[in-house]
């Protein structure tokens, strides 16, 4: 009877901790949420041409975002998970062809600042992409109404 008991706290323990956590990650994708416009970007080592950042947004809603190059969406609502209990902070994005991009960030105010790397890599360990890394390091604000 006594291990019955201590089993069921144990579940139910188990079980706040679950919520717990799928709470935090909701919270975090909704701080995250929005539209965000590319300041810079960096892979392997070389900056991407000032004309080209200025036209890249990408919206973040609903678990998943879309890519939008001078206006028009060049990708679709891809689904994006977070880990906000790593640290960094960690994201998954699961391509439509199932394979992943493993990738952190970091939000700060309306700064957002997400290192990723090519799908089927290891997840960045740092924030940079220097020549060779096969990494792509990316710094957004956020565009306000």
């Amino acid at each position: 009877m006594l291990q019955r008991l201590a089993l069921g706290a144990l579940l139910l323990f188990a079980g706040i901790q679950v919520s717990n956590a799928e709470d935090a990650t909701k919270a975090e994708l909704k701080k995250l949420e929005g539209t965000w416009q590319l300041v810079s970007a960096v892979t392997d080592g070389k900056a991407a041409a000032e004309d080209f950042v200025a036209k890249v947004q990408v919206i973040i809603k609903d678990g998943k975002h879309s890519v939008k190059i001078d206006g028009e969406t060049a990708v679709k609502e891809i689904p994006v998970a977070v880990d906000p209990s790593t640290d960094p902070k960690s994201t998954t994005d699961t391509l439509p062809d199932g394979q992943t991009i493993l990738g952190i960030y970091e939000l700060e105010g309306d700064k957002l600042t997400s290192c990723v790397a090519k799908p089927g890599q290891a997840r960045p360990k740092a924030f940079a992409a220097e020549a060779g890394s096969g990494l792509t390091l990316r710094v957004f604000r956020r565009v306000r109404d």
